[in-house]
């Protein structure tokens, strides 16, 4: 059914073109205007947290949108159309929509760490080798329709053409049609496989590209997986490689002595994007020079040490915008103490700011190891905590809840906590026992959080550290490539209602296995190891249906080794799009 507006119709007492006054109908009163108030001081305070309300033309309308625009622009411009609209009681009119194009899928996946050779000002530091057997690999699946087939892709280096893998040949830009997608086979029966690569090694930025299908984005995910078993960037790191976007949360970065933080912008479309960066630390908000309008132009990767910019820090978090292009980012996080290894990851960015935040994957160690760790000096942070940033002026009020297998575990405090306004504010979690948990943090102002783990052996011996970064609502056909090497885990998090799962393991040969339903109780974690799902799988389809759950990607390195990443479960190819445009004079 296509939109429709009211027309015609003004507040009481409004001044028309004669002079006049038009009435209200009396059945507006005080109830309008106090829904106008206070969608007026949300709209006030999401602003001063930085938080973009959608409209209703959206911010990524494209070209097709902006012909749409410019047509109906033209069109009153000449009279045509509001010469049309009635004049007189309230009428409705019919607002067609403007279908917008399907596009290619593209993910960036962000060159694996290396050690910063020299940081000069901050910009585009140099780089050395990070260890003797460190190893860096791409991992990507492209799901195919349901016709079983799978649409050109394959993972490219970033603003290049020539593929470092090729999963299946890229057609010619006048074979693509927008018809709509096959929903079988020539024999009648609906069929689904995936296209698979793995064990894609990679030194700098790379991109998995898919083209659209059947008028539809494809479903597809890469993951990049980091391992290094000496050097000072021992450890393991995984990330999900990222569809670009306008504007990004980036929370877990760390600028004290001994630890080594800088973040990454790649820009892989066709358009210049200028980008701008706040900080926050835990005293509020980082001015610093530099931060404002940096060009990075198409297939471009810049490289920033956030030292340079707010130093000694023991939290920094990270908001990215850009404007005209897109970019994707990570922070590579690493931890020296003294001659000992503390751990290195990718940090990326996790759900937009709200009111609720949930963030699976909170891995916590037995007590005792844990405190052997700590114990040591200059491991105080060695420990799991919650941060919390509230990016406007005004303080939050935050309850924090904490959900494991059995349920939920009590915080100390109750979990209340007070969050000064432009801060971050990290909240302990060390008081939990052994186990993987979801924790849910609600506010009174929008927030954005993220979570700090870590895994060791014991006195003496190098610890790994991870970030967890607030997740989605889970929904139909999120695609996760499985981290290579590793052992591997959804964690899974509902926090209220109850809610269902079915995970689907796709093969190494893209054949997709027999489906998983899980039923997930409200308000507890669930944990399901990927060797659960069938022989080795390399990917996992994800679909939930029910009251909202949450999910991350859980890696370790196997035995007792101290590896450790979490991953969040990427979002769903966006359905097809159809944009409203309304008229006013």
């Amino acid at each position: 059914m296509s939109p429709r507006r009211k027309t015609g119709r003004t507040a009481k007492g409004t001044p028309l073109r004669d002079g006049s006054e038009r009435q209200a109908p009396e059945t507006a009163g005080t109830a309008g205007v106090a829904d106008t108030a206070v969608a007026a001081r949300a709209v006030a305070r999401d602003r001063a947290a930085g938080v973009r309300r959608p409209t209703r033309l959206g911010t990524a309308l494209g070209a097709a949108a902006g012909v749409v625009l410019l047509g109906a622009t033209a069109a009153i411009a000449s009279g045509g159309l509001t010469a049309a609209l009635p004049d007189g009681p309230a009428a409705d009119v019919e607002i067609p929509a403007a279908a917008v194009p399907a596009g290619d899928y593209a993910a960036v996946c962000p060159a694996p760490p290396r050690l910063i050779a020299s940081a000069g000002d901050g910009a585009d530091p140099e780089f050395g080798p990070a260890s003797a057997s460190a190893r860096a690999t791409v991992s990507g699946v492209v799901l195919s329709d349901l016709g079983a087939t799978v649409t050109g892709s394959g993972l490219l280096p970033v603003g290049g053409d020539e593929p470092l893998a090729l999963i299946r040949e890229f057609a010619s830009r006048s074979s693509l049609t927008s018809e709509d997608p096959a929903s079988s086979g020539e024999d009648g029966l609906t069929d689904r496989t995936a296209g698979v690569a793995r064990g894609v090694a990679v030194e700098a930025p790379s991109v998995l590209r898919a083209q659209s299908q059947g008028g539809l984005t494809p479903a597809a995910a890469a993951t990049t997986t980091y391992t290094a078993a000496d050097g000072d960037l021992r450890g393991l790191a995984a990330t999900a490689c990222q569809v670009p976007s306008s504007e990004l949360w980036l929370l877990g970065a760390t600028t004290t002595v001994g630890q080594s933080s800088y973040l990454t912008l790649t820009n892989p479309t066709g358009t210049a994007a200028s980008v701008s960066l706040e900080l926050h630390g835990p005293d509020g908000p980082i001015e610093a020079p530099g931060t404002r309008d940096q060009l990075v132009a198409p297939g471009e990767t810049r490289r920033i040490v956030l030292a340079a910019l707010a130093g000694d820090q023991e939290q920094v978090a990270v908001h990215v915008r850009s404007e005209r292009g897109r970019v994707s980012g990570v922070i590579q996080q690493s931890v020296l103490r003294g001659l000992t290894p503390g751990g290195v990851d990718l940090l990326s960015p996790g759900a937009p700011a709200g009111l609720t935040q949930v963030v699976p994957g909170v891995v916590v160690q037995d007590a005792a190891t844990a405190r052997r760790i700590r114990e040591q000096e200059g491991y105080g942070t060695a420990a799991p905590a919650l941060q919390v940033l509230v990016p406007g002026t005004s303080d939050a009020v935050l309850d924090v809840r904490v959900f494991g297998s059995d349920g939920e575990v009590d915080l100390p405090g109750g979990g209340v906590v007070r969050a000064a306004g432009g801060a971050v504010t990290s909240i302990p979690l060390d008081a939990l026992p052994e186990g993987t948990y979801t924790a849910a943090v609600t506010s009174d102002v929008s927030v954005v959080a993220a979570a700090r783990v870590t895994r060791g052996t014991g006195r003496g011996d190098p610890v790994d550290l991870a970030g967890a970064p607030a997740a989605v609502r889970l929904g139909s056909d999120h695609v996760v490539a499985l981290a290579e090497g590793v052992d591997t885990a959804l964690v899974l998090g509902a926090p209220s209602g109850r809610g269902e799962i079915t995970l689907t393991p796709v093969l190494a040969d893209g054949a997709l296995g027999e489906p998983v339903v899980i039923g997930i109780a409200g308000g507890t974690s669930v944990t399901v190891p990927s060797s659960s799902l069938g022989r080795s799988p390399v990917a996992v389809l994800v679909d939930a249906t029910g009251d909202p759950v949450y999910g991350a990607q859980v890696s370790t390195l196997p035995g007792k080794r101290t590896g450790i990443s979490v991953t969040g479960i990427p979002a769903a190819a966006a359905a097809p799009q159809s944009i409203p445009v309304e008229l006013g004079y």
